[in-house]
């Protein structure tokens, strides 16, 4: 990992200026709960994550980081209490309260609420509580708007999670057309103001049939057997209503998600404006042997992105068996010469005998 994210360090080097803004993008934690996690499961994995995210940091030094949903694995289960068990796992690992780190914003996933027809109001208040964080929401870094957008309230059906989403979506629409203009009234809110086309965030891809629109390269899971699977409007992807409404309405000039536990560049082109989506793949291995995040540096006129992938799990494992080999085949031996003390000082002596009759 360490090799991998310096080398994401040079690439960036080229472009970088002293106002550019990086920022860490990553998916799809799924942190274990209690009713379906092993604890051993959950003690390897999120050791697995706390210390590549660490170490991301580290080397990185990011001016925040945006978690894309699905933050916990049963944040749609159980009651308060066992949602801020869960909450408070995700800051002691992430560290989303601490004051020394890279500020830390995170938007809610279809395991953390649940998906549309399981929703609760009450589980919706408890993460907006929790996390800060209302169901549209507009974070401003170094100029830069972002929009965190729940996907889950995207279904289009009238209810009052969706209309409350359309609403904020039509008044946000309303505020960066006439900063586009430069012509907003003075009591207006300025947080578009000088205009730049936002960055939406949401946990759900845009609409697409399938991963056979992406970009094919290796960085984003080139050789994935399953690209063609079929994404279910509303279940893997936003329906291509909802897609139309929030690219109309926000013409973003770069969409970050993820959901899938794939990597995914896709490149839009009008009547939206140009731009890239990225879906970024899980972090945790348990949905993957190719945990990646990434990495972004963003300034007014580009956004550069470079993908950041932890070891494979398998490479991993392999390295533990063969240490695992190597620490069995030392303690034997220690054991042997400590209750067999001759027969080392038999053996020496038989390869000094050796080494001295092949000199002569």
């Amino acid at each position: 990992l360490k090799e991998r994210i310096q080398g994401v360090q040079r690439n960036c080097s080229f472009r970088c200026s002293s106002d550019a803004l990086r920022v860490l993008f990553i998916a799809d934690t799924h942190l274990l709960g209690e009713r379906e996690g092993h604890w051993f499961d959950k003690l390897r994995r999120e050791w697995q994550m706390y210390r590549a995210y660490q170490t991301a940091l580290y080397f990185l030094s990011p001016d925040a980081v945006f978690f894309l949903g699905d933050l916990m694995d049963e944040g749609q289960w159980g009651d308060k209490a066992t949602f801020q068990r869960y909450a408070d796992r995700f800051d002691s690992l992430f560290g989303s309260t601490s004051s020394d780190g890279p500020p830390v914003h995170v938007l809610a996933g279809n395991h953390d609420l649940g998906f549309h027809y399981a929703i609760s109001p009450f589980r919706v208040d408890w993460f907006e509580k929790r996390f800060n964080r209302s169901i549209i929401d507009t974070v401003v870094l170094k100029g830069q708007p972002f929009i965190l957008v729940t996907s889950m309230a995207l279904h289009g059906d009238g209810c009052r999670f969706c209309e409350e989403a359309v609403t904020k979506l039509e008044a946000l629409s309303y505020e960066l057309d006439c900063a586009k203009l430069d012509n907003c009234p003075r009591n207006a809110p300025s947080q578009f103001q000088p205009y730049r086309r936002p960055i939406l965030l949401q946990h759900f891809p845009l609409y697409r049939i399938n991963d056979d629109d992406c970009f094919r390269d290796e960085d984003f899971d080139e050789d994935d057997p399953n690209r063609g699977d079929i994404y279910r409007p509303k279940w893997e992807a936003l329906s291509e209503e909802s897609t139309n409404l929030i690219l109309r309405k926000l013409e973003p000039r770069a969409v970050f998600n993820g959901h899938t536990h794939r990597g995914c560049k896709k490149r839009w082109s009008r009547p939206f404006g140009v731009f890239w989506e990225y879906t970024v793949n899980s972090f945790s291995w348990r949905n993957g042997n190719r945990p990646t995040f990434l990495m972004a540096t963003i300034t007014k006129d580009d956004v550069l992105v470079g993908t950041c992938h932890l070891p494979n799990e398998s490479t991993v494992i392999n390295i533990y068996c063969i240490m695992a080999i190597i620490t069995v085949i030392w303690i034997s031996r220690s054991l042997l010469v400590a209750r067999y003390p001759g027969v080392l000082r038999r053996y020496r002596s038989h390869s000094g005998f050796n080494k001295l009759i092949k000199s002569g």
